[in-house]
């Protein structure tokens, strides 16, 4: 009722023919105040604010070593704007929020022409282009043209029955905008059936925004998607929301679980995903491959990938902030998990003037000063495709007779990224879920040593331990009676 009141109060605000009512049908898949913002007032300001868009372009990562200085912005576009939302930094481009890229209906969102158009710099018809065969189908569809002529004739628009449909949230982010999270995470969100048989939320029909969701679940939700604390992606103070998703024990999720007291003495220090991701996939993989190394030491990113499945390393983890590399914390930090990750292996060069990096430049998690990747070319002084430290170090590009890199080091970096899907139950997933035999005793898959104990703080007695699940049970109901004597 409220919506169909709120339709009829704001549905004819700009109404001036049919053109006009074509586009509050979004056939256009372009945002209008005007048209849109009668019953979503704030949204377009708050998706605009939202920290998808708002998106960093100066922030460094190793993957990518893409500096925005000596590239410019206009290539970060071309490279990157086909996994952006639109808006924010793409604006002044031409490329605005497309709503379709998350909301359209039909499945007809055509992300391969938006990214072509965005990488040869066709800007303005990136997003037009995307939504060309969503606009013809909804134009044509026998309950958009019902709708549309039962407006000409009702004095409240029956634009609900339409919207509806469009209005939900995407069921996936594998399309485009998360598809490059299979070489850092092995996820198998690409393909639905693979994802499915991988991870037993998928299976169980759990969607993304039950975990991922909004401040809360109306057409004025502020679009700031729920996220955890990935340490690929560390916040800075201005823009910190991280822990902002559901935990698996929420009132939603799995509150009241028990795996028994021994089990239970864990959570203090132990993630789910712990025991729940026991193995992730190798080899070829839906959307791609996942990376076990890479190399950027001759200019050009060289890759080595994991040709079979693999165990996740197990580390201390409390969040990532600031401007640091994707890693990890030790025993004794604050609050730290014991937490899932795939362990990649990067390297590239560092100008080295940074003291720390300088010192330490394979352990140091601070990103320090990468050299720009078409000077690490210009450095192979003898051609042969290698370039060496002497050659880095005398690399000079302005010609001025002197070395623009003389402290120059080839930092090579155990690098962590958070992995948080293909849970595992004991029916679904590529393993089953660690019980305590596979962490204590004699075949143990945890190193102890790489979490700072000796040897196995819980001994071989613990691999016994019983890890029956239950939930919390209602106290039953008492009957009163009357007493028999």
């Amino acid at each position: 009722m409220v919506l169909l009141v709120a339709a009829g109060a704001y549905s004819s605000l700009g109404y001036s023919g049919n053109d006009a009512i074509a586009s509050h049908y979004m056939t256009k898949g372009e945002w209008s105040d005007s048209v849109c913002g009668g019953c979503h007032f704030d949204v377009y300001e708050n998706v605009n604010n939202s920290y998808h868009v708002q998106v960093n372009m100066s922030r460094w990562s190793p993957l990518t070593n893409f500096d925005l200085e000596t590239s410019g912005e206009e290539e970060w576009v071309k490279e990157f704007g086909m996994y952006h939302p639109g808006g924010g930094p793409l604006a002044k481009y031409g490329i605005d929020i497309d709503c379709m890229m998350c909301h359209e209906k039909y499945g007809l969102y055509d992300f391969d022409a938006r990214a072509e158009a965005i990488a040869n710099g066709n800007f303005a018809n990136a997003n037009s282009l995307a939504v060309a065969n969503f606009s013809a189908t909804a134009q044509t569809d026998p309950l958009h043209l019902f709708v549309y002529a039962a407006n000409v004739l009702t004095p409240y628009p029956l634009l609900i029955v339409f919207h509806d449909a469009v209005n939900g949230a995407p069921t996936s982010c594998a399309q485009m905008c998360h598809r490059t999270d299979v070489e850092t995470s092995a996820v198998m969100w690409a393909d639905e059936e693979a994802f499915e048989e991988s991870d037993a939320h998928a299976a169980n029909g759990v969607e993304c925004t039950a975990c991922h969701h909004t401040e809360a679940f109306i057409i004025t939700s502020d679009h700031q998607i729920g996220r955890g604390n990935a340490s690929d992606s560390p916040d800075l103070p201005d823009s910190h929301y991280d822990d902002t998703m559901r935990s698996c024990d929420d009132a939603a999720c799995h509150a009241g679980i028990s795996h028994g007291p021994f089990a239970d003495s864990h959570m203090e220090f132990l993630a789910c995903e712990a025991c729940h991701i026991p193995e992730l996939p190798g080899g070829d993989l839906p959307g791609g491959n996942v990376l076990e190394s890479f190399s950027w030491q001759n200019g050009e990113r060289e890759d080595v990938y994991r040709d079979s499945d693999f165990q996740p390393a197990l580390a201390w983890y409390n969040g990532n902030s600031g401007d640091v590399l994707p890693s990890v914390d030790t025993r004794n930090d604050t609050d730290v998990m014991v937490t899932p990750f795939n362990n990649i292996t990067g390297t590239w060069w560092d100008a080295g003037t940074d003291p720390e990096v300088l010192a330490n430049p394979n352990t140091s998690i601070s990103t320090g000063d990468p050299i720009p990747v078409q000077y690490v070319k210009a450095a192979d002084a003898n051609g042969d495709g290698e370039v060496t430290v002497e050659e880095m170090q005398a690399y000079d590009a302005d010609g001025d007779g002197q070395a623009d890199y003389p402290n120059a080091v080839l930092r090579t970096v155990e690098l962590y990224y958070q992995v948080a899907h293909s849970i595992v139950s004991s029916d679904i997933g590529l393993a089953d879920p660690y019980t305590c035999k596979d962490c204590h005793g004699n075949e143990s898959v945890i190193d102890w040593a790489a979490l700072g104990y000796e040897q196995d703080p819980g001994g071989e007695s613990s691999a016994v331990k019983s890890i029956a699940v239950t939930y919390d049970r209602p106290r039953p109901v008492e009957v009163e009676r009357e007493p028999a004597l």
